[in-house]
């Protein structure tokens, strides 16, 4: 019986999350978000495995996120390597789509001087829009999203990190 090691598998089996995305966010006045243009490159590998093309393509229908964006474009394009080809793995798009829009709203904060969380609560479908329809098609039913970020920072003790961090710093460590 054959069993691959590690290093076996690192070399032949499938892979996934390898994109190379451009977004750009127009604002209004206010800080509204009011554009979102993705261009998406996606690795496919040497051949197209079952699910590969259909990776990106879930992904750029998740990509505004729980956030109000009226106007959406997204490219993407498959691109053929010399790896192993791309496959589902946990979440199929999703996790790509959730880190490209979350990154790209700690970019806006960081560029308009807001914090993250305002940036965040500002542009989040409120409850009352529910159900909503997105630019790329899916539809929320429901949602109380800045409730739930407003708690996940009261858990993780949002307010003192900044603290946490120059601590952690001083024992030579890295927080954050």
């Amino acid at each position: 019986r054959w069993v691959a090691d590690r290093n076996e598998h690192f070399l032949a089996d499938t892979h996934g999350r390898a994109n190379l995305a451009t977004a750009t966010m127009a604002l209004d006045a206010k800080g509204k978000f009011i554009g979102l243009k993705v261009d998406l490159s996606a690795e496919m590998g040497a051949w197209l495995s079952q699910y590969g093309p259909f990776i990106p393509w879930v992904g750029t229908t998740m990509t505004p996120g729980c956030y109000n964006i009226p106007a959406v474009h997204v490219a993407f394009r498959g691109v053929l390597t010399h790896t192993t080809p791309v496959d589902a793995y946990r979440g199929a798009g999703r996790p790509e789509a959730a880190y490209l829009i979350e990154r790209l709203v700690d970019a806006i904060a960081r560029e308009t001087g807001k914090t993250p969380d305002a940036v965040r609560a500002q542009n989040f479908v409120k409850p009352s829009e529910m159900p909503h329809k997105t630019q790329t098609g899916p539809v929320y039913d429901s949602g109380e999203f800045e409730g739930h970020m407003r708690h996940a920072m009261d858990v993780a003790d949002w307010k003192s990190f900044k603290a946490r961090q120059k601590a952690s710093a001083k024992a030579g460590k890295i927080r954050g």
